[in-house]
């Protein structure tokens, strides 16, 4: 009996520990790294993102083909903050 006791506590703090190691791990919360895309109109050209491209350089800086056209990361970045700060300007 002393011993399913102790085994039962030292599954109870092995949870506990898992739980507390794991941090937010498991949580839905979303954290932006990037201010949100702007919502386009029907003369906008759409932004290139990363995500749709294709990466052809992982070197530094990486380049990818979007859109038949090379970005290094750098200019996709500048692109994207670029066309955030003109949405906001535009408000």
């Amino acid at each position: 009996m002393k011993s399913q006791h102790r085994f039962t506590r030292s599954a109870i703090a092995a949870c506990v520990l898992a739980l507390a190691l794991s941090g937010c791990a498991g949580s839905s919360m979303m954290w932006p790294s990037s201010p949100p895309a702007r919502v386009q109109t029907a003369g906008d050209k759409p932004v290139p993102r990363v995500q749709d491209c294709i990466n052809i350089n992982s070197g530094t800086p990486s380049k990818y083909v979007c859109g038949g056209k090379v970005y290094t990361s750098h200019e996709l970045r500048k692109l994207r903050e670029d066309s955030a700060s003109s949405s906001m300007a535009s408000k």
